[in-house]
């Protein structure tokens, strides 16, 4: 089976593989930019990979970090069932996690979105348009907050090298879909909210994922503290121990 065919087929309900991905993954996989995660089951296809670059270029320091990988559901901690049916991981896209999903939102409408750190927003309901942005050359796409740099401005920022672009993948897309690539994100209509600021898949995570009450949040209140136990002092140390007092209020030392 494809990845592209097993991509679709582990797709919960309701999301659907956009025809634009299939051929790229198709494409990708031809050129054998695939590879596993290393130790990792091959049978499983949460550990099946595809890069946007050949083997020699896609570990160098300012490559783009694209690599296509299956994650079932969101990218946060323990989410419940809605979110598991509605959003599923098909990329990361920066160093630290960021991810490109697929959502299915109320009225059926499939987009697809960008999870940085977390937070998440709409990206665009075009997969053109998603392909073209991984293509611009940003060192970690998903962790961009400012579409209107362009990658080497973004790079720059970050004191980095100027980035690597990936020439052949940019190549496939613009012969095979006749589309052009500018010089920055926002060129393609891209714009990213600010962090607080409202955004549909933001709205409908806070609906299905409620923030817990402070007081069910160990260190927050007096009566549920943080516990430090002999175990966890043994792991964090003395430097450690003190950065956990300096970040909640009420902690404790269990006896």
């Amino acid at each position: 089976m494809s990845f592209a065919e097993d991509m679709a087929t582990h797709l919960p309900d309701g999301l659907t593989l956009p025809t634009a991905f299939v051929r790229t993954f198709d494409w990708l996989e031809a050129q054998g930019w695939h590879d596993t995660v290393p130790n990792g089951d091959p049978q499983d296809f949460g550990n099946r990979m595809l890069f946007i670059y050949p083997q020699a270029a896609r570990n160098l320091p300012s490559a783009s970090h694209v690599v296509f990988r299956f994650e079932a559901g969101p990218p946060l901690y323990q989410p419940p069932p809605e979110a598991m049916a509605r959003v599923a991981t098909i990329a990361k896209i920066a160093g630290d996690g960021g991810t490109l999903s697929l959502w299915l939102d109320d009225d059926g409408k499939q987009w697809i979105v960008v999870f940085n750190h977390g937070i998440p927003y709409v990206l665009t309901d075009d997969a053109l348009i998603a392909l073209q942005f991984l293509a611009l050359g940003y060192t970690e796409p998903g962790a961009i907050t400012d579409p209107g740099l362009t990658p080497i401005e973004h790079a720059l920022q970050d004191f980095g090298d100027p980035p690597v672009p990936p020439l052949e993948f940019r190549a496939f897309l613009t012969d095979t879909f006749g589309v052009t690539l500018p010089d920055r994100a926002s060129a393609l209509g891209i714009t990213i909210p600010a962090d607080i600021a409202p955004d549909p898949i933001r709205d409908w995570i806070e609906a299905v994922m409620p923030e817990p009450e402070i007081g069910a949040i160990p260190g927050m209140t007096p009566e549920n503290p943080y516990v430090i136990t002999s175990e966890l002092r043994e792991i964090l140390g003395e430097e450690g121990i003190a950065i956990l007092r300096e970040s909640y209020e009420y902690v404790i030392e269990e006896e």
